[in-house]
């Protein structure tokens, strides 16, 4: 990460990349993010995209929205989340949406995000967005998975523990979702003595990430 994103209140995202880019971050994770994914399928039963739900910590949502409530009447309407959305939609391309999503164990290729909003209620910051794959894949021919995660684990992008991943559209039949855990957290303090190099961080999120694989094979195929 070599790009240095200017500072812009409210730019969530864009912000925290820029802090990165600029190796000052240390890796214990400053802002926690819940991740909800749905796998989208066509007509055809192949995986065409996630649709990807962000819910910010508290904390960090107050920062996010602050100067937001440009018409001063304390409610956040769409268009004046508009522009944030934009914003983090934009700089998070170069980050692939902190998302990587695997055939075969190679990287997906993805088309152009769509449909993505901002959105603020109870306190809470959300981002909502729709990442497609550029070639559509039968997960019956093929081993799909993808996990999210910030790699300098300056950020924590967690799945909630109860339905963190659902499926729409026209799912082959059987199907389902194989979840692997990665790494405690406990384990954490076994790399403390990385966190003084910032070089020796990366990766460290894509350790703690938890993997989703779409099963729809025999079980030993998806090892």
């Amino acid at each position: 990460m070599t790009k240095r994103i200017s500072w812009t209140a409210g730019a969530v995202l864009a912000a925290l990349i820029g802090a990165l880019s600029g190796g000052a971050a240390v890796a214990h994770p400053h802002v926690w993010i819940d991740a909800r994914s749905k796998v989208l399928f066509d007509g055809a039963q192949r995986v065409s995209a996630l649709r990807i739900s962000w819910r910010f910590d508290e904390f960090y949502s107050l920062f996010a929205i602050e100067g937001l409530d440009k018409n001063g009447d304390g409610t956040l309407e769409a268009e004046e989340l508009r522009p944030l959305a934009d914003l983090n939609i934009t700089n998070l391309k170069e980050y692939r949406y902190f998302t990587q999503v695997t055939v075969d164990g190679a990287e997906a290729t993805y088309g152009e995000v769509t449909d993505y909003v901002s959105t603020f209620e109870d306190g809470i910051l959300a981002l909502d967005f729709v990442l497609p794959l550029k070639d559509p894949i039968d997960p019956r021919l093929a081993k799909v998975s993808f996990k999210s995660y910030d790699p300098t684990f300056y950020i924590a992008i967690e799945p909630p523990l109860k339905d963190p991943v659902s499926f729409a559209g026209d799912p082959p039949p059987l199907c389902h979702v194989v979840e692997v855990a990665g790494e405690s957290g406990e384990t954490l303090t076994l790399f403390e003595a990385d966190f003084l190099d910032p070089d020796a961080n990366q990766g460290l999120g894509a350790l703690y990430a938890t993997e989703f694989v779409i099963a729809c094979q025999e079980p030993e195929a998806i090892q």
